[in-house]
C-alpha cells in the first residue's frame, strides 16, 4: 500500500513540475474613445481546431490581464465586455510568452456594420433549476466513457460501482436525450456510451408528469441527469465493442450499438461477463431486473416517483457472478413530434456462488450474546422484462401519456449455514447446521395513464391520472436444520425438516382528478380528488415430513394465509405563489383509509379506519440565477407490510424468528429539509448546504425476546415513539486556476439517529452518530495524464440505554485513486486503487481492511485511435473481499463475503462510428 501510494504521488509531482516554464498571454484592454481601461473584461481562449474552451481569465482594475501556463498550439482569443462588441483574434502560442499590447474595444452603439459576435460558452451554467454542463469543456482520452468524463467534472463523484453524486446529491435517474435508456438502468449509458458523443448534460430535480403539467409542486422529485447527444451522432451508427478473456475462466464481452435516423433511435446491448460487469444499475437489488421505478399515488394522496423493493439479486454483492444480458431499445417521434414512442426489452441471467461469515452481537440488559456464522450459497436466476411509453399531443392543449412495464422470471437458490452462539462469559449456548433451498417464479406488471387538458385561460387545467400495479411471487423450498442447545448443563438436540410453500400477491389501483385555477398572475390554486384500492395476500405453509418420507403434515405454528386490504379516499388542495425571485406552495390532503385484515386459516376479520391529514409546503427564494435557498416540509403515512402483520413465526433460522403483529398501527412521518446552493460560473465554484430532519410517530420497530439459557430469540413487530434522525452537510467545490489547474471537492457531514425498540419487554433507545469528512482532487492534462484522488473518513458511534456499557465506536476510511498516463507511441498506463479500513472494536477484533489495486497497459490502434488492446491485472495484491458493518436498536453485525479476487484479462475494444453525412458540428450556442 505504501509503495503504491508513493509511486502515485511521485508520478503526480513529476507531471505537475513540467508546467513551471510554460508561456503566458497578456495585454491591456481599453476603450480609446472613452479614454479608460476596462476593468473585469473577460478573456477566453478557445482551441482553434474545435472551438472548445481551454482557459479564461479577467482583467484587473487597470485593464491588465495575464493567462499563464499555456500549452503551445493554435487558439482563438475572445475578449468580451458588457455593451461592447467582442474582440476576436487567432493566435499561435510557441515557447515564448505573447504580449497583445493594448486591445481597443468598440461599443456596439458605434458599430456601422454587422459584427460576428463570438460568445464565450460557459463550461457550467445554471438555467433556472437546471445545472447544465458543456461536455467538450472536460477533456478526456479518446474513446473514454461518459463515466470517465464525469470524474473530471467539478462537484461530481463516481464510486467503484458507478453510482454518481452531483454536488452532494445522489443521482437516481439517467436519461439520454430526455428519454429512458433501457428502462432506467444507468450504467448501460454511463459505461458504454462514448463521452465524445455528448453535447451537454443537465442535472435537475425531475418532477412528476402531473407537477410538470400543472406547475404546482406535488412533492415528488427525482434527482436526474440527462445527456444530450450531439446532432452529428443522431445520424448513422455508433457504439462500442469489447472482447476479453484470461486464465481461470475469466471473460468479459460486451457490445453497445446505436442507430439514429432523424427522430428514430434504436439501441442494442449485450453483455457476457465473469468479472462482475453487468451494466444494469447501481443497486444490487436491481441487477438484471426490470425497471422498478414507479410513479403512483399513495395513501396520502401524493404522487411519488420511486423504487419498489426488488429481490431479483438479493446477494447485495455477495459472491462471484457469471452474467448474461441483452437488451433492445426503440424510440421515435411522429407527426411533428406530437407523438412519442419509447420502449425496451431486456433479458438477464445470472449465476452466483459465494461464501461468507457473520459476527453478530445481541445487546441485552447487563449482558450480551455473540453469534458467529459461516455460510455458502449458489443461486441461478433469469428474467425477461419490458417497458414502453406512448405520449400523444392531440393539440397544444390536450395530451395523454400511457406507460406500461412488466417482467417475468424464475429463480433458484441453495444455502448452507453453520453457527455457534455464546454468552458474555464465553459459555456455549447453541450450535446450528442449516440447509435452505428454494425454487420460485415471479411476475409483475404496472400501468400508468395520465390525460391532461389546458383551457384557454393560462394556468387553468384539468387532468386525470390512473395507476395500476400487480406483483406475484411463488416459491417451493425445503428447510433442514439440526440444532444443539446447552442450557445450564442440560443438553438438547432437535431437528427441523420441512417443505416451505410460499406465495405473495399484490394488487394496486388508484385514480386522481386534479383541477388548477389561476387566481392572479402569481397565484395558482389546485383542487384534487382521488380514490385507491390495495389488495395484498400472503401464503406461508410449512409441511413436516411424514412417516412415508413425504411432506404432508401441515405445521400450524409456522403456517398462515393472510389478506390485507386498504381502500382510500383523498381530497386535497394546494396554493402556489410564483414570482421572479420567490416560489411558495402550501396545502395538503385529507384521506380516509378503510382497512381490512383477514386471517384465512383462523377465519378472523379485523376492520378499522384512519382519517389522516397530510400537510405539504415548500419555499424557494432566488437571490440570483446561481444562488438560492429552499425549504420543504411534508407529512405522510406508511402502512405496515403484510409480513409485519401476519401472525405467524418464520423458522427459517430457528434461533432468530420474526413474528407478525396484526395490531400494528400505521406510521406517520414528518420530514423537513433546508438547502442552500451558490454557484459561480466564471470561478467554477460551488457551495451547497443541506439540513434534513425527520421524526416518526408509531414507528414500526421490534420487541426482541431472548431466552438467556438457550439463546433462542423471537422478535415481534411493535409501534414505538421517540424515533428521529437528522443530517447536515456542507459541500464545496471549485476549479483551481494557475499552476495547479485542478478540480477540488470536499464536504463535511453529520448524522444522528435515535431509534427505539424493546429488549425482553424493556424499552431501549439507541443513539447513533456519524461524523464524516471527504476531499477529492481531479486533474488532467490533455494527452498527458489524468489523475483523481478521493478520500473519506467517518467516525461512527452507537450506544443503547438497555446496556450503556456496550459501545460501538470506530473509524472507517475509504480511499480511491485513479491515474492514467499517456505514453509515447499511443501507449497508456493506468491504475486505480481502492482501500477500505475499519477500526477494530471490542466486538470485532479484526478491522477487516481491504486494499484492491488494479493496473493496466493499453495500446491505441489504427489512425483514428478509437480502438485499443489492453492488458489488465485486477486485485494485484489479492486482498479484495466484501465487508459490511451495521448496527440497530438491539444488535451490531459485521459480515464478510467472497467477491471478485485477482484475475488477469487481455481485451480488445473498438469504438465505431458510421455516419456518411456527418460534418464537424458547430459549437452549441
Amino acid at each position: 500500500m505504501k509503495k503504491t501510494t508513493a509511486l502515485t504521488a511521485l508520478l503526480f509531482l513529476l507531471v505537475i513540475s513540467t508546467r513551471a516554464q510554460q508561456p503566458a498571454l497578456k495585454g491591456t484592454i481599453t476603450d480609446t474613445a472613452a479614454r479608460q481601461n476596462l476593468e473585469h473584461a473577460l478573456i477566453t481562449l478557445l482551441r482553434a481546431k474545435d472551438s472548445t474552451l481551454y482557459k479564461f481569465g479577467r482583467a484587473d482594475k487597470q485593464g491588465n490581464f495575464e493567462i499563464k501556463n499555456l500549452v503551445p498550439g493554435k487558439y482563438r482569443a475572445v475578449i468580451t465586455y458588457l455593451n461592447y462588441a467582442d474582440y476576436v483574434d487567432d493566435i499561435t502560442v510557441a515557447d515564448a510568452s505573447i504580449d497583445m499590447g493594448k486591445i481597443n474595444l468598440i461599443t456596439k452603439a458605434h458599430l456601422l456594420e454587422d459584427v460576428i459576435v463570438r460568445q464565450k460558452i460557459a463550461a457550467i451554467r445554471l438555467k433556472g433549476d437546471t445545472l447544465e454542463y458543456r461536455a467538450d469543456s472536460f477533456k478526456v482520452r479518446p474513446g473514454a466513457s461518459i463515466e470517465e468524463m464525469l470524474r473530471v467534472v467539478p462537484g461530481f463523484q463516481i464510486d467503484k460501482d458507478g453510482k454518481i453524486t452531483a454536488n452532494g446529491e445522489k443521482i437516481e435517474k439517467v436519461l439520454v436525450d430526455g428519454e429512458e435508456f433501457f428502462g432506467d438502468d444507468p450504467t448501460v449509458a454511463t459505461r458504454n456510451l462514448d463521452a465524445a458523443a455528448v453535447d451537454k448534460f443537465q442535472v435537475y430535480d425531475r418532477k412528476s408528469d402531473q407537477a410538470t403539467f400543472t406547475g404546482i409542486d406535488d412533492g415528488s422529485k427525482t434527482k436526474t441527469i440527462n445527456f444530450k447527444l450531439k446532432d452529428d451522432r443522431k445520424r448513422g451508427i455508433f457504439g462500442k465493442l469489447e472482447a476479453g478473456a484470461g486464465p481461470q475462466d475469466v471473460w468479459n464481452n460486451s457490445l453497445m450499438a446505436n442507430a439514429f435516423k432523424g427522430k428514430r433511435r434504436i439501441s442494442f446491448y449485450g453483455i457476457m461477463s465473469s468479472t462482475g460487469k453487468t451494466g444494469l444499475g447501481w443497486d444490487e437489488q436491481n441487477k438484471y431486473g426490470g425497471d422498478n421505478t414507479q410513479t403512483f399515488t399513495a395513501d396520502d394522496g401524493n404522487t411519488y416517483v420511486g423504487r419498489e423493493y426488488d429481490d431479483f439479486d438479493d446477494s447485495y454483492g455477495n459472491g462471484v457472478p457469471k452474467a448474461w444480458s441483452a437488451g433492445l431499445n426503440y424510440g421515435n417521434k411522429y407527426n411533428e413530434e406530437k407523438q412519442n414512442l419509447n420502449g425496451s426489452y431486456r433479458y438477464g441471467k445470472m449465476m452466483t456462488e459465494g461464501v461468507g461469515t457473520t459476527t453478530r452481537q445481541d445487546i441485552l440488559k447487563n449482558n450480551y450474546l455473540l453469534t458467529k456464522q459461516s455460510s455458502s450459497f449458489y443461486s441461478n436466476k433469469f428474467r425477461h422484462s419490458a417497458n414502453a411509453s406512448y405520449e400523444w399531443m392531440f393539440d397544444s392543449s390536450f395530451s395523454a401519456k400511457l406507460s406500461v412495464r412488466g417482467y417475468k422470471g424464475e429463480n433458484e437458490k441453495h444455502s448452507l449455514f453453520k453457527s455457534a452462539q455464546t454468552n458474555d462469559a464465553g459459555q456455549l449456548l447453541n450450535t446450528t447446521d442449516r440447509t435452505v433451498s428454494s425454487k420460485g417464479d415471479e411476475q409483475a406488471m404496472s400501468t400508468s395513464l395520465i390525460v391532461r387538458k389546458k383551457f384557454t385561460k393560462p394556468g387553468q387545467t384539468i387532468s386525470l391520472s390512473v395507476d395500476q400495479r400487480y406483483t406475484e411471487t411463488n416459491s417451493n423450498g425445503f428447510l433442514y436444520s439440526s440444532n444443539f442447545y446447552d442450557s445450564v448443563g442440560v443438553q438438547k438436540r432437535d431437528t427441523t425438516d420441512q417443505q416451505k410453500i410460499n406465495g405473495n400477491l399484490y394488487k394496486f389501483l388508484t385514480g386522481k382528478l386534479a383541477y388548477t385555477q389561476p387566481i392572479s398572475k402569481t397565484i395558482t390554486w389546485e383542487l384534487s380528488y382521488g380514490m385507491g384500492k390495495t389488495n395484498t395476500e400472503s401464503k406461508l405453509l410449512s409441511y413436516n415430513k411424514a412417516a412415508g418420507g413425504k411432506y404432508t403434515t401441515l405445521d400450524s405454528r409456522y403456517s398462515n394465509s393472510y389478506a390485507y386490504d386498504v381502500g382510500t379516499t383523498t381530497g386535497g388542495t394546494m396554493f402556489r405563489y410564483n414570482s421572479k425571485k420567490t416560489i411558495f406552495a402550501i396545502g395538503g390532503d385529507v384521506t380516509r383509509a378503510d382497512i381490512k385484515q383477514l386471517d384465512l386459516i383462523k377465519d378472523s376479520l379485523i376492520r378499522f379506519a384512519y382519517n389522516n391529514l397530510f400537510p405539504r409546503s415548500n419555499f424557494t427564494y432566488k437571490f440570483s440565477s446561481n444562488r438560492r435557498v429552499t425549504f420543504n416540509y411534508n407529512g405522510n403515512t406508511r402502512q405496515p407490510s403484510i409480513s409485519q402483520l401476519q401472525p405467524v413465526a418464520d423458522n427459517t433460522n430457528p434461533n432468530y424468528q420474526p413474528v407478525g403483529n396484526p395490531d400494528l398501527k400505521q406510521e406517520f412521518n414528518h420530514n423537513f429539509s433546508f438547502s442552500y446552493y451558490d454557484f459561480k460560473t466564471i470561478a467554477e465554484r460551488g457551495i451547497n448546504v443541506y439540513f434534513g430532519y425527520s421524526t416518526t410517530a408509531n414507528a414500526i420497530r421490534n420487541n426482541t425476546v431472548t431466552d438467556l439459557a438457550t439463546g433462542k430469540t423471537t422478535y415481534r413487530y411493535v409501534n414505538t415513539n421517540g424515533n428521529y434522525n437528522y443530517n447536515a452537510r456542507l459541500g464545496y467545490n471549485r476549479n483551481l486556476k494557475g499552476v495547479w489547474d485542478m478540480n477540488i471537492d470536499g464536504f463535511f457531514t453529520y448524522r444522528k439517529t435515535m431509534s427505539t425498540g424493546y429488549v425482553n419487554n424493556i424499552l431501549s433507545k439507541t443513539k447513533s452518530e456519524q461524523y464524516g469528512i471527504n476531499w477529492a482532487i481531479g486533474k488532467n492534462r490533455e494527452k498527458k495524464y489524468d489523475f483523481y484522488f478521493d478520500y473519506y473518513i467517518y467516525y461512527n458511534t452507537s450506544v443503547s440505554t438497555i446496556n450503556p456499557d456496550v459501545k460501538n465506536n470506530y473509524f472507517t476510511h475509504t480511499l480511491y485513486i485513479y491515474n492514467n498516463i499517456y505514453l509515447p507511441h499511443d501507449f497508456e498506463f493506468g491504475q486505480d486503487l481502492s482501500g477500505n479500513w475499519r477500526q477494530a472494536t471490542a466486538t470485532f477484533s479484526s478491522g477487516n481492511n481491504v486494499v484492491a489495486w488494479n493496473i493496466s497497459l493499453a495500446k491505441k490502434l489504427f489512425k483514428d485511435k478509437k480502438s485499443e488492446i489492453r492488458f489488465k491485472a485486477f486485485d494485484v495484491l489479492d486482498q479484495n473481499k466484501g465487508v459490511s458493518r451495521n448496527s440497530s436498536t438491539t444488535s451490531v453485525t459485521e459480515s464478510t463475503f467472497s467477491t471478485l479476487s485477482r484475475y488477469f484479462l487481455l481485451s480488445f475494444t473498438w469504438n465505431f462510428t458510421r455516419n456518411p453525412s456527418a460534418t464537424t458540428a458547430a459549437p452549441a450556442q
